[in-house]
C-alpha cells in the first residue's frame, strides 16, 4: 500500500515462521529510494549498506498495518532460553535469556546479563549458523515467556521492554 508516497513492504519470512503481523523487518519505498525501519533507533535510515531482503521476502503492507507494527515494537524481537545445568556439564546452574533484533542494518543479539542489563553475544548467531548441535538448549520462547523467566531469575521486570 502506499501513503504519502511510500510504498511500504514487510519482511516476511515462512520458513523463519514469520507474518505480516510479525515480520523481522520493515522498508519503505518512494520512487527509486529505498530505506528501512532500524530496530535499534526506530528511525527510518536510507538503505545504504543494508542488505535488501530478497523481493520473495518482501510483503506489500498497508499504512495502518504499518502502524500497528510501530506501536508495538515487542513484536520484532525474537526471544530464546538456555537452561544451563551441572549436571550437563555447564560450571553453574543457570537460565539465560537471549533476544535478537533484526535489524537491516545489523542483526542485534544480546543476553540478559548478571548486571542486569542487555549485553552483546554471539550465541545466537553462532546457533543459527551452526546448529542446535552446538547449543543443543536454546529453546525459541515468546516475549511474555522472556519477561517471566528474568524476573523468577533476577527479580527485573519489563526487562522486554523496547
Amino acid at each position: 500500500m502506499t501513503t504519502d508516497d511510500y510504498e511500504y513492504l514487510a519482511r516476511v519470512s515462512k520458513a523463519r515462521k514469520e507474518s505480516v503481523d510479525r515480520p523481522s523487518g520493515l522498508w519503505r519505498r518512494r520512487g527509486d529510494e529505498l530505506e528501512y525501519l532500524s530496530l535499534v533507533d526506530w528511525a527510518w535510515h536510507p538503505r545504504g549498506d543494508a542488505n535488501v531482503p530478497h523481493p520473495d521476502l518482501l510483503v506489500p503492507v498497508s499504512a495502518e498495518q504499518v502502524a500497528t507494527l510501530l506501536a508495538d515494537h515487542e513484536r520484532f524481537a525474537r526471544y530464546w532460553v538456555q537452561y544451563l545445568s551441572v549436571a550437563k556439564g555447564d560450571l553453574a546452574e543457570e537460565t539465560r535469556v537471549y533476544r535478537q533484533l533484526p535489524d537491516p542494518g545489523g542483526v542485534v543479539d544480546e543476553v540478559f546479563g548478571r548486571d542486569n542489563e542487555w549485553i552483546s553475544t554471539r550465541t545466537i548467531r553462532d546457533f543459527q549458523a551452526a546448529g542446535p548441535h552446538d547449543v543443543p538448549d536454546l529453546q525459541p520462547i515468546d516475549t511474555a515467556t522472556a519477561d517471566r523467566l528474568i524476573e523468577e531469575t533476577r527479580g527485573i521486570s519489563g526487562a522486554t521492554e523496547l
